[in-house]
């Protein structure tokens, strides 16, 4: 039989405590070393990357886009239908408002012509978009040809904005009010809001427009093309 002094137990209490204490140092030094990595990597950005030119990716198209960001964030995503001169088949694209990209593009479409002939704002989830949404013809865009192995940049802009009240309108406390205080509040929040209303129709701000592409635009967005992976196993006019 073996017996165990005081100290001993002391001893080994102090040991495991060490023990449990040093591998859980160990355990959040990991953790934090991989918290730090992620962190350098989402500040860093993941770079652009392009597919290799095979039988399914032929061609790439460009659309250019500027967002004007004036509210926190975009209420919408666009959705573009493309379609093939040849067939008439048609192909949608969702375009993403992004104050962060000059443009939105397509890798999944065949060497052809092709027109981009409607366009329809989806609230995202969450959100709702003011009026019914119909889908819009789109006139503005002339057909352009895709060309295997080659990147086509359309003539055409999509500018997104989102129109910004004249003035920011804090809500107010009506806890410690009483109900003719509450009412008169409530009548002034209202006739806030009608102000507002007309301050935004005023601005004439279309959330979508179609516009043509500067060529000082054009220019940034050829010189972001020279950072996006497999850029040079393309051509670009």
């Amino acid at each position: 039989m073996v017996f165990i002094t005081k100290n001993e137990t002391l001893n080994l209490g102090g040991n495991m405590w060490f023990k449990i204490t040093k591998d859980t140092f160990s355990m959040v030094r990991k953790n934090y070393s991989k918290l730090i990595l992620a962190t350098a990597l989402f500040l860093t950005g993941c770079s652009l990357t392009f597919p290799v030119p095979d039988e399914t990716n032929q061609t790439i198209l460009i659309i250019p886009v500027e967002t004007r960001q004036t509210l926190r964030k975009f209420l919408f995503t666009l959705d573009v239908s493309i379609k093939n001169s040849a067939n008439n088949e048609i192909v949608q694209h969702l375009i993403e408002p992004n104050p962060k990209m000059l443009f939105s593009y397509n890798t999944q479409l065949k060497p052809g012509k092709y027109k981009i002939v409607k366009m329809n704002q989806k609230a995202k989830p969450g959100f709702k978009l003011g009026g019914k949404q119909r889908p819009q013809r789109i006139r503005e865009i002339n057909e352009f040809e895709l060309e295997k192995g080659k990147i086509t940049i359309i003539d055409k802009m999509f500018l997104f904005q989102q129109p910004k009240p004249a003035k920011e309108r804090k809500g107010k406390d009506m806890r410690n009010m009483n109900e003719a205080q509450r009412m008169q509040e409530r009548a002034k929040q209202k006739t806030e809001r009608k102000a507002e209303q007309k301050s935004m129709r005023e601005q004439k701000v279309k959330s979508v427009e179609i516009v043509d592409l500067e060529e000082t635009f054009k220019a940034k967005i050829l010189e972001e093309l020279k950072e996006v992976d497999n850029i040079d196993l393309w051509k670009l006019e």
